[in-house]
């Protein structure tokens, strides 16, 4: 989805017709090697085949098909592109790049997926298939540590500390999305949302691991990211944070989940029907 929004506008990021040439890339960040094929290419042909593997990989990841090759190409296709124009990026870009990492380790396609359905098919398939949970349990300490490190950063300054700080990122206008009522930019709002934010976070990388409060830090954690997608255009940003969310719901507890959600739509179509009726 990322790239399909990003497609129209290829050749403003992606070529030397663009906002970044390749002269204004460095191939170094500090003292750390980067990966980057394209440093250095100034032909448009490079990036554009990057790309579309790179989206044919996102499809097959998603569908599940070929899904060790797909998640592979799919990060190396992503690491490339982000190194290539690091300008574009916010930090759901970074957590889009580590995630595709972990699937790449993961045993992604041994359910769920048409590798499997291929495997059920020609008889190959095990009828349990033994999955590894340590992808997993690797996702989840991700999110952990970049809500404790986010707010370890906060914390430095002094905005986030004396309640003022989500006044200052609501002034910046560029991001500006819907209108927010006048009412949330008064002191007392302000204060309640800053250090609201602080403490989702601080929970969303300690508590979240609590079952008794899991589900409830979880919830909270949406409500704070639908808050920002609503009010700022950081694209997908709210979206990526919240798929994450996923990493900390163990695999028995899918298939409850998916019966609840089954039951609630039961539930509305018949109410519905009883209506009309």
């Amino acid at each position: 989805t990322n790239y399909c929004f990003i497609l129209p506008f290829f050749e403003d990021w992606f070529t030397e017709k663009g906002f970044v040439p390749v002269r204004f890339i460095s191939p170094n960040l500090g003292e750390a090697v980067r990966f980057n094929p394209l440093y250095g290419n100034t032909d448009p042909t490079a990036a554009m085949v990057i790309y579309g593997l790179t989206l044919v990989a996102a499809l097959c990841t998603a569908l599940g098909l070929f899904t060790r090759l797909s998640t592979v190409v799919l990060l190396l296709g992503i690491t490339a592109l982000h190194h290539r124009t690091s300008d574009i990026l916010h930090s759901g870009d970074t957590m889009m790049r580590v995630f595709a990492l972990y699937l790449a380790l993961a045993p992604c396609g041994l359910t769920l997926s048409l590798d499997r359905w291929m495997q059920v098919k020609s008889g190959k398939a095990k009828p349990v298939p033994e999955v590894s949970l340590w992808p997993q349990r690797l996702m989840e300490i991700q999110v952990a540590i970049v809500y404790f490190t986010t707010v370890w950063h906060k914390w430095q300054g002094t905005a986030w500390r004396d309640g003022t700080a989500t006044w200052f990122t609501a002034q910046l206008k560029e991001f500006d999305r819907f209108p927010v009522p006048a009412f949330m930019e008064s002191r007392p709002m302000v204060a309640m949302t800053t250090w609201g934010t602080l403490i989702v976070e601080i929970a969303l990388a300690t508590l979240v691991f609590w079952r008794p409060a899991r589900n409830w830090v979880i919830l909270a954690g949406v409500l704070l990211h639908l808050g920002i997608e609503y009010q700022m255009n950081i694209p997908l940003f709210a979206f990526i944070m919240i798929a994450s969310y996923a990493s900390f719901i163990e695999g028995e507890e899918w298939p409850g989940i998916f019966e609840k959600a089954r039951g609630w739509w039961r539930g509305l179509r018949r109410r519905k029907a009883t209506q009309h009726a």
